[in-house]
């Protein structure tokens, strides 16, 4: 499991309608190169969303299936990529003015990084935490410089 946090100087409501509106996903998340958009009857329980990404000089479709919401709070997503399975939730927790966004996510990896799972696990949870740590980061500065 991994997990990553992040203070931001926002309400919980703008936090979460911002990252989970498909025309601001690439600003926190720039492996995103088309983001999908919400599907009809907006975002819910059950719906797909995710878009194409592109990583280390790939190309590919990831599909994010809303696992669990409760709007301005929490959302959980079910991730499937061609090189992983995911479960990535985020807490949005007011403190102040202020708003804790805590992520956490389980991940299995799938084909030829599946193999080399069991020896290059550390490396692995390194890479997936800075890389958390940096989405948060970059989350942060949209949400507080968007007017």
């Amino acid at each position: 499991m991994y997990k990553a946090s992040i203070e931001i100087a926002a309400p919980p409501e703008k936090i979460f309608e911002f990252m989970t509106d498909p025309k601001h996903v690439k600003s926190w998340q720039p492996d995103v190169v088309e983001p999908r958009p919400l599907p009809p009857g907006g975002l819910q329980v059950g719906s797909h969303v995710g878009g194409t990404v592109q990583e280390y000089g790939r190309r590919f479709d990831v599909d994010l299936l809303v696992a669990a919401m409760t709007r301005n709070e929490h959302i959980a997503y079910r991730m499937e990529a061609p090189t992983a399975s995911a479960y990535v939730e985020y807490r949005l927790v007011q403190w102040g003015n202020y708003t804790w966004v805590v992520s956490t996510a389980a991940m299995r990896p799938k084909g030829f990084l599946a193999s080399l799972y069991p020896v290059a696990k550390g490396l692995m949870k390194r890479m997936a935490q800075r890389k958390m740590r940096s989405r948060l980061n970059l989350l942060r500065a949209a949400v507080e410089s968007h007017a």
